[in-house]
């Protein structure tokens, strides 16, 4: 009998020690100072950051929903196979979203279409770069609508975008851009129509 309590008593001390271990672990994610963990979600595809960074720990939660900055400059990469199984236009909005506004650059590949752009003009007023990757949902008049509402928009970058043809793209932005189109690229994207890579850079 007494062989037996002590048997229970030990793997209760067992079971301590794991919890107590378990804690340091947590405790080490937990207690990071606000910058280093910003620096750290920073180097993160945004998209790691909305799937499973928030997961770790509170702090890393609350920096991932709470820190505007983190989403100042938002990058969505991936894999068609992996982005067919995700809402990758609801991510996107959740990204602007937590952006508060704030949101300087959006990249995303295979992450938009023409409510996404909408929703990108309304809520981030201070777009200043935006490049679209296969995102086979944005077309000729959702662009035209969206950059129309993007007043400090200084780059535009169309890469493999099924919906948006190399001209017509120069005569929607020139349609709502008063200024002169400026790019090194212009010239060598209007004379071959088959290009399906655009960079325009606006000078206001």
């Amino acid at each position: 009998m007494p062989s037996r309590r002590l048997g229970g008593h030990a793997r209760r001390r067992r079971a301590g020690r794991r919890r107590r271990e378990a804690a340091a672990a947590r405790d080490w994610a937990d207690g990071l100072p606000m910058d280093a963990l910003l620096a750290i979600l920073g180097r993160l595809d945004h998209i790691d950051v909305l799937m499973a960074a928030e997961l770790v720990c509170r702090s890393w939660r609350r920096a991932a929903r709470d820190e505007p900055s983190l989403w100042r400059r938002i990058t969505m990469r991936g894999h068609e196979e992996i982005a067919a199984k995700l809402n990758r236009c609801g991510m996107a909005c959740e990204a602007v979203r937590r952006s508060a506004g704030r949101c300087e650059a959006f990249c995303g590949e295979y992450a938009g279409d023409d409510g996404f752009l909408i929703y990108l003009s309304e809520q981030a007023p201070c777009l200043k770069s935006l490049s679209l990757i296969s995102c086979n949902g944005v077309t000729d008049a959702g662009l035209a609508e969206a950059v129309k509402e993007l007043p400090i928009l200084e780059e535009l970058e169309l890469s493999l975008c099924e919906k948006l043809p190399g001209v017509g793209v120069y005569e929607v932005i020139a349609e709502y851009i008063s200024s002169e189109i400026v790019s090194p690229t212009l010239t060598a994207g209007l004379a071959n129509m088959s290009s399906n890579a655009i960079y325009i850079a606006i000078s206001r």
